[in-house]
Parts: structure tokens; C-alpha cells; sequence
């Protein structure tokens, strides 16, 4: 596995991408949205840096889609007090 790991290459990410946005099609809400566009940006980097380190890559994609799923709650938060 951890071979597997420190050959990942953007076709990996964009595997993870797909996937993502196709469950979100199920209503995840949105969430699984931003953080399959996160997927998309890892993957967009793994492809201009093939060297990047799996290690990092993970990192990134941690916490931008920690980032995101935030940022979009609290989107959704005040889409909802607007509303009220």
C-alpha cells in the first residue's frame, strides 16, 4: 500500500474527483462539491510537480478540504439567515 502511495499520479487525483462529484450528484449538499474541485487542484498540481511527495500531497488536500467544507458552511449559514 504504501508503495501504492508514493506513486500517486494525477490520474489518481482526478479518479478521486470523479468519484466525489459523482456522489454528490446524491445530495451531499455541496459539500462534496468543493471538495472534489480541492481533488481536481491536487491533482492539477501533482501533474505540474510529478516530484511532489505523496506525504504533501495529502497535506494539501487535507487542508484545503477542511478549507472548503468551512468556508462552505458558513456560505450556507449565511445564505440562511438572509433568507429568514
Amino acid at each position: 500500500m504504501i508503495t501504492y502511495l508514493q506513486h500517486l499520479s494525477f490520474w489518481d487525483w482526478l479518479a478521486l474527483a470523479t468519484l466525489l462529484l459523482i456522489l454528490e450528484v446524491f445530495g451531499a449538499g455541496g459539500y462534496l462539491l468543493w471538495i472534489g474541485l480541492v481533488a481536481v487542484g491536487v491533482g492539477a498540481l501533482t501533474y505540474l510537480f510529478p516530484d511532489l511527495p505523496w506525504l504533501w500531497q495529502f497535506l494539501l488536500f487535507g487542508v484545503l478540504a477542511m478549507l472548503s467544507a468551512l468556508l462552505w458552511r458558513r456560505h450556507q449559514q449565511r445564505a440562511r439567515k438572509l433568507s429568514n
